[in-house]
C-alpha cells in the first residue's frame, strides 16, 4: 500500500481494486492541543474545525501516533506475538469463554460473524479497565482482566498502552462535544470507570483461504460504542466513505479514528458510524483497537440539540450495554450458521 502525506492528509493509492475499493484522502488532525486540559478554546478551535470537517465529509480521520509513548505500540505487538506463540493448551486457559466479562483470548475462526455467511480469519486478546470483581455485579462487562502468567511483561506493556489510549480518548470525547458546540464534558462525563471501554490485540495470520467476500479478516460492521482508535501494521483495513470502500495505508505514525454507533445516535445521524472491514490478504496483519463506549447503563438516544420538528428523532432509546449485547447476539447467531454450513 502506497501513501503520501498531502497537506496534512494521507493520500491513499489502492494496491488493488478489492471488492470495489477506490481512492480517497484520509484527513490528518493534530490533536496535541486537545490533550492539554488548560488549553484555551481559541487554541483548540483549529483542531476542532478539522475534526468536524473530517467526520462530516469523509467520515473519519487520523491523528499522529506520537500522542502515545514512543515505541509502545511496537512493544505491544511483540507481546501479542509472544502470546500467539504459546501452545494452544496454554492459551486455552485464557479463553474469553472462561470468564463472564469476555476478557482474554478469542481463537482463530471464533470471532462472531458481523455479516451473515462470512467467516473471519483472526485471533485476538481482549482487555479493558482493570476493576475489582465486584463491578461485575452491576455490569457483567466490567471487572478484572485475565493475564497470561507465562509472559511476565504482557500485563505491564498492554496496560500501559491501555492507560495511554485512555488519555487520548478523554481528549477526543471532549473534542467531539466541542466541535458540535456542546459543553466540553458532554460526552466525557459518560467515560467513567463504568464505561464500556475495551482494547483488542488482533492478529490476522497468514493463510491460504480465498480472498473473497465470504472469507474476510473481519466482516463489515460499525462499532457499537462512541468511537474507535485503530493502529495497524499491515494492509487490509477498508473504510466505507460515501458508499465506497477505500483501502487504508499502513502508516505506522498514524492512528485511525472512526465514529461509532453511539455518536451517531446521540447526534441523530449528523455523525455517521463508519462501516469498516478487513480483507483476507493472506499475509499476516496485526492491529490494536481501542473501543470507547459510554457507561453501560447510559441511555443512548438523540440529544435535544439535534432534534427539531423538521428533524425528529431517528433512533429509539437503548442503553449502551444493551446495544452492544444486541449486536453481539446477532453476530454470534451468524457465526453459528457459518460453522454449521462448514460442518455439513
Amino acid at each position: 500500500m502506497l501513501a503520501r502525506v498531502r497537506h496534512g492528509s494521507l493520500r491513499v493509492v489502492p494496491r488493488r481494486r478489492a471488492f470495489g475499493s477506490t481512492t480517497t484522502t484520509i484527513p490528518l488532525v493534530d490533536i496535541t492541543v486537545l490533550l492539554d486540559p488548560q488549553s484555551s478554546k481559541t487554541a483548540r478551535q483549529p483542531a476542532l474545525d478539522a475534526m468536524k470537517a473530517a467526520v462530516t465529509t469523509t467520515g473519519f480521520f487520523t491523528i499522529p501516533a506520537s500522542v502515545l509513548p514512543h515505541g509502545l505500540l511496537d512493544e505491544v505487538y511483540k507481546r501479542a506475538d509472544e502470546f500467539n506463540a504459546l501452545p494452544v493448551e496454554i492459551k486455552e486457559k485464557y479463553h474469553v469463554k472462561n470468564v463472564p466479562n469476555a476478557r482474554g483470548w478469542t481463537p482463530l475462526h471464533e470471532e462472531p460473524s458481523y455479516e451473515p455467511d462470512v467467516l473471519s480469519h483472526l485471533e485476538g486478546f481482549d482487555i479493558a479497565q482493570e476493576l475489582p470483581i465486584e463491578y461485575m455485579e452491576e455490569d457483567k462487562g466490567l471487572g478484572p482482566n485475565v493475564w497470561p502468567e507465562e509472559l511476565p511483561h504482557f500485563r505491564r506493556d498492554v496496560m500501559r498502552l491501555y492507560d495511554a489510549t485512555s488519555h487520548v480518548s478523554n481528549a477526543l470525547f471532549e473534542g467531539f462535544a466541542e466541535m458540535l458546540d456542546l459543553p466540553r464534558p458532554t460526552f466525557r462525563d459518560f467515560n467513567t470507570e463504568y464505561a464500556q471501554a475495551y482494547m483488542r490485540l488482533l492478529t490476522y495470520p497468514a493463510n491460504d483461504a480465498p480472498c473473497d467476500d465470504k472469507n474476510m479478516g473481519i466482516a463489515a460492521h460499525t462499532d457499537f460504542e462512541c468511537f474507535t482508535i485503530i493502529h495497524q501494521n499491515n494492509a487490509g483495513l477498508q473504510l466505507k466513505s460515501n458508499g465506497e470502500w477505500i483501502d487504508t495505508p499502513v502508516a505506522s505514525d498514524r492512528l485511525f479514528i472512526l465514529v461509532g454507533d453511539v455518536l451517531e445516535r446521540w447526534t441523530n445521524g449528523l455523525l455517521q458510524a463508519t462501516p469498516h472491514r478487513v480483507l483476507n490478504t493472506k499475509a499476516k496483519r496485526q492491529s490494536i483497537v481501542r473501543f470507547n463506549g459510554a457507561e453501560g447503563k447510559a441511555w443512548i438516544e438523540p440529544l435535544a440539540a439535534f432534534v427539531t420538528l423538521d428533524n425528529p428523532a431517528k433512533y429509539p432509546g437503548v442503553t449502551q450495554r444493551q446495544h452492544i449485547q444486541n449486536q453481539i447476539d446477532a453476530a454470534v447467531e451468524n457465526h453459528r450458521a457459518v460453522k454449521a454450513a462448514m460442518d455439513s
